[in-house]
């Protein structure tokens, strides 16, 4: 079997994925061509005939909401069904006013929040105070035990009503991204509806106050959206398309034979050759954008899933130097993507990019595994969700080259995250946004605090990344975060990968510029 896969992936893990990109190229291409001069504009501009977007997700995510699950999916459905108290700008990142039209900060503990009047719920309801209130005490409240309830939300300590439309929010310790994080996931549930209903109700009947409500969540398949007619005027825009169908399309030339055949409107994330075939479909067009996601391997430094050889740090540091990272990002993800040194995006503040380069070097990390006394044993599983998998078996071939034998274990993104946040994972390749967040604090807490996500259980990490999330002093943040990055490279608790990129491939009709934010803004999305 390591026969074959050496073979298979030509003992470089990039090397048999480029071959195979090749031979689909030049097929994929003569297709893309034929069926781009045979369709007709009429087939291509179905959708805004009809004004309805159809628009493809790769995988399906448990929640639509934020507060239950952050994803990506979990993001771009929350952000057109739901408003946050503030609003982070996806052009600039800076925050401005949502449901909350203006904040002042009382002390480095205290947030007072005027609410903005006259906006309504998808069912009817007022929102106001009272709203606010009942959600944050949900979100704070450590029996509803939320996925990322520590990082996402305990800063805040307790919430008030001040009066119908003023709330003050205390803090259980200052923070600096508190604004951030106001406008990451802090969303708003109708208070009075949610709690006759029960907070679950928003797995499949979601209510919010967003430019697009709900017509229906259909488990597996999709969820269709309708423009809110209703929707108040901020700096979130209106929804500018009537109608947003998304499916559930796991086969990425599923999505491709759809596109080109006029049935889909909007995807994401193909491929890099596919993205370029496409650009020969005159019906359709291709853009790049970067974004603040990472993408990186996780080890089981722990053992949290039994015991293994990756607690050798020798054996953490050879799987490093196993893999090219450049090739990865440059060849495999493209689009700009960037080889990182460090386990943040290099666009975070305290992000640091000066600490030792661990280079490609399977020399050195078959010495590193024979001094380990690992030479030829070291068998480990590898998992990713389904939209990792291609990541994965390069991974696994450039692994297999330095003698490292790797199962990997795919799986739908619920499944896999419910096995990662229950130390199931030996090694795990995963994305992280942060939020959107540019600053390190989103980048380091909820895989270094010593919860579910934490591999490394090293509690001076740990400490560290604490108090670099409660000190507004930024020169302390600084070296507190350069201190900790140093830490996690040392010990090689992580193997950062590369920058996330992210193409879109829409109708020619479509009319969308991509932000940095690595998830597309439903209501930014119109026609030509």
């Amino acid at each position: 079997m390591v026969r074959e896969m050496a073979e298979a992936y030509d003992v470089a893990g990039i090397e048999g994925a480029d071959r195979r990109m090749a031979q689909k190229k030049v097929a994929a291409g003569a297709l893309a061509l034929a069926l781009g001069l045979a369709l007709t504009s009429g087939q291509a501009n179905a959708g805004k005939r009809s004004n309805t977007l159809e628009f493809a997700f790769q995988r399906e995510t448990d929640f639509v909401d934020r507060i239950h699950t952050d994803s990506r999916e979990s993001a771009t459905l929350s952000s057109a069904i739901y408003d946050t108290l503030l609003y982070q700008d996806p052009a600039t990142g800076q925050a401005t006013g949502l449901l909350a039209k203006s904040w002042t900060w009382k002390d480095d503990r205290t947030i007072e929040l005027d609410l903005r009047d006259g906006v309504k719920f998808h069912n009817g309801d007022a929102f106001d105070a009272d709203d606010v209130v009942y959600t944050v005490k949900f979100v704070i409240d450590p029996e509803n035990k939320l996925r990322q309830q520590e990082s996402a939300f305990l800063f805040v300590k307790d919430v008030e009503k001040l009066s119908s439309h003023r709330v003050r929010l205390t803090l259980t310790r200052p923070e600096p991204v508190a604004e951030f994080l106001l406008a990451a996931r802090f969303l708003v549930w109708p208070g009075k509806h949610t709690a006759a209903q029960g907070h679950m109700s928003h797995a499949t009947k979601p209510i919010g106050t967003g430019p697009y409500r709900t017509r229906e969540v259909n488990p597996g398949k999709g969820v269709a959206l309708q423009a809110f007619d209703g929707y108040f005027a901020g700096p979130k825009p209106k929804a500018k398309i009537a109608n947003v169908n998304i499916r559930i399309v796991p086969d990425l030339q599923t999505q491709v034979a759809e596109l080109m055949a006029g049935r889909l409107d909007f995807a994401q994330d193909m491929p890099p050759d596919q993205a370029e075939n496409l650009k020969l479909n005159p019906a359709l067009k291709v853009v790049f954008g970067d974004t603040i996601r990472i993408t990186f391997l996780s080890l089981d430094a722990a053992s949290r899933a039994g015991d293994s050889p990756l607690k050798d740090e020798r054996v953490r540091r050879a799987i490093a130097h196993a893999i090219d990272r450049d090739a990865i990002a440059n060849r495999l993800i493209g689009g700009g993507s960037k080889a990182l040194s460090a386990q943040c995006h290099p666009a975070m503040k305290h992000c640091v990019q000066d600490l030792p380069k661990v280079a490609y070097d399977p020399a050195l990390a078959k010495k590193l595994l024979a001094d380990a006394g690992q030479a030829s044993a070291v068998t480990l599983a590898l998992a990713a969700s389904v939209d990792l998998k291609t990541v994965a078996e390069a991974i696994q071939g450039y692994l297999t080259a330095v003698g490292v034998r790797t199962r990997i274990e795919t799986a739908p993104l619920p499944t896999w995250r419910g096995n990662f946040l229950k130390g199931q994972s030996q090694m795990s390749v995963l994305g992280w946004g942060g939020g959107g967040i540019y600053d390190v604090a989103s980048a380091l807490p909820v895989f270094f605090d010593m919860g579910n996500a934490d591999y490394a259980r090293d509690q001076q990490v740990a400490d560290w990344v604490k108090q670099g999330s409660s000190t507004s002093d930024q020169t302390r943040r600084a070296q507190i975060y350069r201190d900790a990055l140093a830490r996690i490279a040392e010990k090689t608790y992580t193997v950062p990968l590369y920058t996330n990129t992210v193409n879109y491939v829409m109708s020619a009709e479509v009319d969308y510029t991509p932000t940095r934010v690595d998830v597309p803004v439903l209501s930014q999305i119109g026609w030509k």
